[in-house]
């Protein structure tokens, strides 16, 4: 529940209150402080050293870290569900209204000029790659998915490589260290997350956003369900798209030989 360091610093009669909390934390929620201290058999001063070694202000916004612990660890609502739809059905609305298209038509265009296509990304958006890497194949584009996030990145890179990075919160440290290794050795990166102020959107030539609610589920804070439909539908635009174009250019071409 808390930073694992600064657990390590609590007494043993701190360290008593912490187990304790843990076990009852549903019941901490409606104790006085001295409700808990006789329950514990602890003075009321030891609970409050155990709150300030564990950076809380004290009693009260102990009781804020439980209730945010609790709503973590609640199963996921139906109310969510319909919340997320909705954005789902209004993001899918976006995508086809002809002010969207000229945004993708940067991110088409540098599809178009790649020689070579690398897919990028760890966890759910590293299987995202790998889906977009083999949808873009299926329209004859050259790439491949890079789901390793301690694979080298080689420094003789194809002319005209365009990496995709795959990123739900453009912050993970192991993502953002290959994109800019990529950019070291001269690729042009295209990054799709869900928000376009992150470090890795900065860090990118072009970036598309989806702005849906980030949900953060389980145990583990580091437990993101965010939805990714958004991710899948913009991989088979870009694909489809970027196909259509290529077609059209050969055919113009044709007819001008």
């Amino acid at each position: 529940m808390f930073d694992n360091e600064k657990v390590k610093t609590l007494n043993d009669l701190e360290m008593l209150v912490y187990d304790y909390v843990l076990k009852h934390m549903e019941s901490v929620l409606t104790m006085p402080i001295r409700e808990l201290s006789a329950a514990c058999h602890v003075s009321t001063s030891t609970i409050f050293r155990m709150c300030h070694k564990l950076n809380l202000a004290g009693f009260s916004e102990l009781k804020y870290a439980i209730k945010q612990k609790i709503a973590a660890d609640t199963p996921f609502h139906l109310d969510h569900f319909y919340h997320e739809t909705s954005q789902i059905d209004n993001f899918l609305k976006q995508v086809n209204q002809e002010s969207y298209r000229k945004t993708l038509d940067v991110a088409i265009d540098m599809i178009i000029k790649a020689n070579h296509i690398i897919f990028t990304g760890i966890g759910t958006s590293g299987i995202l790659g790998t889906y977009g890497s083999r949808y873009f194949m299926n329209f004859g584009l050259n790439c491949y998915s890079l789901t390793d996030a301690f694979a080298p990145v080689s420094p003789r890179l194809q002319e005209q490589t365009l990496v995709i990075v795959l990123s739900v919160s453009g912050e993970t440290p192991e993502v953002l260290d290959k994109v800019k290794e990529f950019k070291r050795y001269g690729a042009a990166i295209l990054s799709i997350t869900n928000d376009e102020h992150s470090t890795i959107a900065r860090f990118s030539d072009y970036n598309l956003s989806y702005y849906m609610p980030e949900i953060i589920y389980g145990r583990s804070e580091s437990l993101n369900i965010t939805t990714q439909v958004p991710v899948i539908t913009l991989l088979e635009v870009l694909a489809q798209q970027a196909s259509h174009k290529i077609y059209l250019t050969n055919q113009t071409d044709s007819a001008h030989v």
